[in-house]
């Protein structure tokens, strides 16, 4: 008995170094949630581009979303649908500057990733507006976001799930 208590860390040491480990995690979480949301903003981004760039028909949009789906479903597993697909695109169209021009059209994954790993360890910046990247919302939180018709509804409820920190579950 003696032996445990010498061996056991002093509780001040443990909590300090928990707290390390738990804001790590959150860390990582954030990374990943925003990397998401980038990822797919990116990739509205050139969904509208190739629109735009071919034919200006709804058939032609479809059949490039159907085909999209289909190989990146072949080459990547689940989550590749024509409305996820949809949703990318419209999520681009609805935030089209969510993202500065410099990291959006320096698309190579290495600068992205580590762009982002610095900015989302950085406090928030006091100057956020709707619209813009935050590293609070996830994809789940913006997806519940496009179902908003309204801008400024929209803008209302992107203000409030970020200084109050919804869940998505609040936030629908």
């Amino acid at each position: 008995l003696e032996m445990a208590r010498i061996d056991a860390p002093p509780t001040a040491l443990y909590g300090r170094i928990r707290d390390i480990l738990e804001a790590a995690r959150a860390n990582i979480a954030r990374t990943v949630n925003t990397t998401q949301v980038v990822a797919n903003w990116l990739i509205g981004r050139e969904i509208v581009d190739a629109e735009q760039g071919g034919e200006q028909r709804a058939d032609y949009g479809a059949r490039l979303l159907a085909g999209l789906s289909a190989r990146l479903t072949q080459a990547f597993g689940r989550g590749w649908s024509v409305d996820n697909l949809e949703a990318f695109r419209q999520f681009y169209l609805l935030y089209p500057s969510l993202i500065s021009e410099t990291v959006s059209r320096q698309s190579k994954r290495a600068v992205i990733s580590e762009t982002l790993s610095r900015k989302s360890m950085l406090p928030l910046p006091t100057a956020w507006h709707p619209g813009e990247l935050h590293p609070g919302l996830s994809w789940s939180h913006y997806r519940a976001l496009l179902r908003v018709s309204r801008q400024q509804a929209r803008d209302f409820y992107e203000i409030e799930t970020a200084k109050n920190a919804w869940s998505v579950r609040e936030l629908s």
